[in-house]
């Protein structure tokens, strides 16, 4: 990032009367950009991590040149814009030969709302995908994760799909699956994830189940520790003594609380066959990672969530591509590359810049020398009013002056 640099290149031309700038294919200068990949990475990366005045702030302070917040938030949108086009083209995976073989796969998926503008509610979908946890000092990270998020639930969806029957083959891996069990986020969405897998479990996300729980039991705080401890011991018959004891807590006039129970049990009754631990399912890996999708929002809350923050869905969507592709550890290598346009793409542009060639030419001027004299109401009688009319009108038509 050193200011401005002016240099010269050719313009060439093949024989089909393509033109092309190898030096600009060279450098990765795309067309109407006037930033280099470097300023794209840099400032899009630091778009992620606070908002568009500091990184404007911290440009001014630490480089030569200046950049407002407004030309900050379209560079990141412009990033975001050619992520997505690299991460949803067709031959994204092409020359991926080798498929890999691991015996457990862990997948997860969640949603987080933010505030969008015009008191509008936005919805990131997101799913995540990883091969376990190991140790890296004192803390545990994700083997090979990989995330997917999209303000629409079904291209991200599709998008998870793609990346698994890419990169992996499934059929001697057990797909272990976790998710709260919102809408889109069902048990018959992962089996279809989980397509031609050795075997499919699916899990409810304890955070939820204990959020859900001490928001039904908030009126006997005693009894909460309780029921956690039924629920990991996967104990029904003291899931529902625990019930019992807590509705002959409540008094008369505690309607309400008689009501949150009911719910908590039928919400108990649905979740139960997916609350089974992993060890009582008989999966013993010593590198299991389950219930890590909650910790993993923190990327995207922490830059896009309070603070009076309102996002359009171009700019939320831009900004998910952003963190995701660092997360992923594709953003530079894709910034990187020069992407050629397709050939109908090409074409479409030509096509586009041969019509507003046509339309902006001048047309020839002809002079017309208009109609001298005209008749209307042939054949009719003066007495009628048509006859009255045309009458008239030939009173006014007179020879031109000029002949």
């Amino acid at each position: 990032m050193f200011g401005t640099v002016t240099y010269v290149r050719r313009r060439m031309k093949n024989q089909a009367n393509d033109i092309r700038y190898p030096l600009d294919e060279f450098l990765g200068i795309r067309k109407g950009i006037r930033y280099s990949s470097l300023v794209l990475r840099n400032v899009s990366q630091l778009g992620s991590m606070m908002v568009y005045r500091h990184v404007s702030q911290a440009i001014d302070c630490l480089t030569s040149w200046r950049m407002s917040h407004q030309n900050v938030q379209q560079l990141v949108v412009k990033t975001g814009e050619l992520i997505q086009a690299k991460s949803t083209h067709e031959s994204r995976y092409d020359g991926i030969i080798t498929k890999k073989k691991v015996p457990y796969l862990y997948l997860e998926g969640d949603g987080v709302k933010i505030n969008g503008q015009k008191k509008q509610s936005l919805e990131v979908h997101r799913f995540q995908v990883c091969e376990g946890s190991q140790k890296v000092g004192n803390r545990s990270e994700m083997i090979a994760p990989h995330f997917v998020s999209h303000l629409n639930r079904k291209k991200a969806y599709k998008e998870m799909m793609a990346y698994l029957q890419a990169y992996y083959d499934l059929s001697h891996t057990v797909v272990i699956s976790n998710s709260d069990g919102g809408s889109g986020y069902e048990k018959a969405v992962f089996d279809e994830l989980a397509l031609g897998c050795l075997r499919h479990e699916h899990f409810r996300d304890r955070y939820h189940v204990h959020r859900k729980m001490k928001e039904r039991m908030a009126f006997v705080p005693q009894l909460q520790h309780r029921m956690i401890r039924a629920i990991a011991h996967y104990d029904w018959q003291e899931v529902q003594l625990v019930l019992d004891t807590s509705e002959s807590l409540i008094e008369e006039k505690e309607a309400e609380a008689l009501e949150h129970l009911r719910l908590l049990h039928h919400y108990l009754q649905r979740s139960w066959p997916y609350l089974k631990s992993l060890k009582a399912r008989g999966i013993r890996d010593p590198q299991a990672c389950i219930g890590t999708i909650e910790s993993t929002h923190r990327k995207i809350t922490y830059r896009m969530k309070r603070q009076g923050r309102l996002w359009t869905k171009t700019g939320a969507q831009a900004m998910i591509r952003v963190i995701d592709s660092l997360r992923n550890q594709e953003f530079e290598g894709w910034l990187n590359q020069y992407e050629a346009l397709p050939d109908d793409v090409v074409a479409q542009e030509k096509r586009w810049q041969a019509m507003k060639r046509w339309v902006q030419k001048k047309p020839h001027f002809q002079a017309h020398e208009g109609a001298f004299k005209g008749q209307m109401g042939e054949g009719k009688a003066k007495s009628t009013p048509l006859g009255q009319f045309a009458k008239g009108l030939n009173q006014l038509i007179m020879t031109p002056n000029y002949l």
